[in-house]
């Protein structure tokens, strides 16, 4: 939503035109005194006033998010500041100020996600790092499944070495072990190779006791690890060993299974001299 149509909406723009016409510096500088004197409702109407009047400064967007915030006025803090965000999404301070937003809502996850975004953009500023680690303590202890949910957001942004310290309590010290795959996974994005190796052992052992089902995808992740390392010939192991595995389970192993395609690759790094590509393995 546009702001100026939101500020119409919750009426903190007047219906109809003043008799007399107020500068937008002049609502601009009313706004700014009412701040000072946390007089947060004249200074959210006429912060939004002097907008609408062109008030020219993009700033303004998040004063008005503040004292929207301390009304307790969320979503429309957030709409404040997603304006500004919109015109500097580079800027550290805004991803600051939505941090403290979703941490004032008790949304210690959401909160966490823009202070990390904060610090990628600021990694000198002490004072966001601080936020930063405050909030990862705070999603910490805000449960276990809180946990869970904050790994796997950072698995899904990348933030592998964030992560893969997150998952490594929750498999090792809570005894997630489903999570195992994930934490094997990350490891290896993380470049702890031999450390990822045994996980991937741990998957293994998992995976046979409790969900058959994940043994292909256990050897097709093995043969990554090893493909990483330029072992070529242990790769193509492991891929064999997935298309086995998914053979056994279903009796079919597709042509464009990912172990299919991983397997035809090895050959081809392998066997250089002959192998074209078409031969099945």
């Amino acid at each position: 939503m546009q702001i100026a149509n939101w500020l119409s909406e919750k009426r903190l723009l007047p219906r109809s035109r003043p008799s007399q016409e107020v500068s937008a510096a002049a609502l601009i500088a009313r706004a700014d005194r009412a701040r000072d004197h946390r007089d947060w409702p004249a200074a959210a109407r006429d912060y939004a006033a002097g907008i609408k009047a062109g008030a020219p400064q993009i700033g303004h967007h998040v004063q008005l998010g503040h004292a929207l915030k301390e009304l307790g006025d969320y979503a429309g803090a957030e709409a404040a500041y997603r304006a500004f965000l919109d015109a500097r999404p580079f800027d550290a301070d805004i991803h600051l100020q939505l941090g403290h937003l979703f941490n004032k809502k008790s949304e210690p996850v959401e909160a966490l996600q823009w202070y990390e975004r904060a610090a990628q953009l600021a990694p000198q500023n002490a004072d966001i790092a601080e936020h930063a680690n405050r909030a990862r303590r705070r999603a910490l202890q805000a449960g276990g499944g809180r946990q869970r949910e904050l790994a796997m957001k950072l698995v899904e942004q990348g933030y592998w070495h964030k992560a893969r310290a997150l998952l490594h309590d929750l498999v090792m010290v809570d005894g997630d072990e489903d999570l195992i795959g994930v934490l094997a996974n990350v490891t290896t994005e993380s470049g702890r190779f031999e450390e990822a190796a045994a996980l991937y052992d741990r998957y293994r052992d998992y995976a046979q006791a409790h969900v058959p089902q994940l043994l292909p995808d256990v050897e097709l992740q093995a043969g990554h690890l090893c493909k990483v390392g330029g072992d070529y010939a242990g790769a193509l192991r492991h891929y064999i060993r997935a298309r086995t595995h998914q053979f056994e389970q279903t009796g079919d192993i597709p042509d464009d299974a990912p172990y299919s395609r991983e397997v035809q690759a090895c050959m081809a790094e392998i066997y250089t001299c002959f192998w074209d590509g078409q031969s099945r393995a």
